[in-house]
């Protein structure tokens, strides 16, 4: 339920909504209480599921995300990996044909033993290579929507199992349906934001570059020049940055959306708020949780993509073909493995932000009946 009028930690939402206010409400989305998942006799919080119910440290958190692979590993695993393998099929196709036809394409070309027009020639290799390019799009784009969906239903997975609740994947699929389309919708206005960071910085570069060129006048002034490419170098910086404390800042839209059943607007400005005087700390565990995946993921394909080298060593362009879509294939399936892990640290950072600053770390104990 909600907080008594002596608990005012998130009474900030608004006059006469005391506690955690509107958003704090039962804590529904995090379902019923389950079984003790990870009984500690030594912790002074209550665990009834797979982190203490109190604010988390940076290594509880990500060991927190390791329990909840291992408590519920059919809802976690097995919809990531029906997905990702039929994403990783497609663009496996995809990737074959396409890097099939820029070879072909190539081999075409004059000094190859090509007897068509050089022109001719050049402009038709332009074209089969910018259309496979193009094509590649498709699966990239099915790629990231697909992610999408996945992160919210892994995020409400991880949700119940806080309480160690074991929710199975048509469950989690039920409670989350009517969300999907204000995930993806919010999922492309956080791109949009990012393409127009993009594109102002582009715009930045370019009048920088007119006037460096305008200063040479003719002459080209070394000093000048240098001037210019410090420039460029100063807001090439200062756009990653920017990028970066968006991404953060914005980071559990989809965890607002998902587990308070708020619209697209108000789990961005959730997510702008929880992350207030937390951007360091927040950086700190989505770096971590980066390194780990990046880690796990490097030697796994340093691993395939060796051993896909030399079995394909003098096959010609269709074993090349085939080493790209079986890449890209395997890609797929690793992105079935790490994503139920960073989504699950995505969902415990949200709810430790939300037990430091709005004490839902009370609601769930009241919620859990310890």
């Amino acid at each position: 339920g909600q907080y008594g009028a002596g608990q005012s930690r998130a009474g900030q939402y608004g006059a006469g909504q005391s506690g955690a206010g509107q958003y704090a409400h039962q804590a529904s989305a995090y379902g019923p209480a389950g079984p003790d998942l990870m009984q500690n006799p030594f912790a002074l919080a209550p665990r009834p599921g797979i982190i203490p119910l109190r604010p988390l440290g940076v290594t509880e958190i990500i060991s927190g995300a390791f329990e909840a692979l291992r408590a519920n590993p059919r809802a976690m695993f097995l919809p990531a990996l029906i997905v990702m393998s039929i994403v990783g099929l497609l663009s496996a196709v995809v990737t074959f044909l396409a890097t099939r036809a820029q070879l072909d394409a190539l081999s075409a070309l004059p000094g190859n033993g090509a007897s068509a027009d050089d022109t001719e020639t050049a402009m038709e290799t332009f074209q089969i290579t910018g259309v496979a390019s193009l094509a590649q799009l498709g699966p990239s784009l099915v790629l990231s929507l697909a992610s999408t969906i996945l992160t919210g239903l892994l995020i409400m997975t991880v949700s119940r199992s806080v309480l160690g609740r074991i929710a199975t994947p048509s469950e989690v699929w039920a409670r989350v349906r009517s969300r999907i389309w204000p995930l993806i919708g919010q999922s492309v206005l956080i791109g949009l934001i990012g393409l127009v960071a993009v594109l102002l910085s582009l715009g930045f570069f370019i009048a920088v570059i007119v006037a460096a060129i305008s200063a040479f006048d003719g002459d080209p002034d070394v000093a000048a020049m240098m001037i210019g490419v410090l420039v460029l170098f100063i807001l090439t910086i200062a756009f990653v940055l920017v990028a970066i404390y968006l991404s953060i800042r914005l980071s559990f839209s989809s965890a607002a959306l998902i587990l308070e059943n708020v619209g697209v607007w108000e789990g961005m400005r959730r997510s702008w708020h929880l992350t207030k005087g937390s951007f360091w700390r927040v950086l700190g565990i989505l770096l971590l949780s980066l390194l780990i995946t990046s880690t796990l993921t490097g030697i796994v394909s340093g691993a395939v993509g060796m051993l896909g080298a030399l079995a394909t060593l003098g096959g010609g362009p269709g074993a090349y073909s085939a080493l790209m879509a079986g890449s890209s294939f395997i890609s797929s399936l690793l992105q079935a493995a790490i994503l139920p892990f960073a989504s699950a640290v995505t969902a415990l950072t949200y709810i430790d932000l939300r037990m430091r600053k709005e004490g839902l770390d009370v609601e769930l104990r009241q919620a859990a009946g310890v």
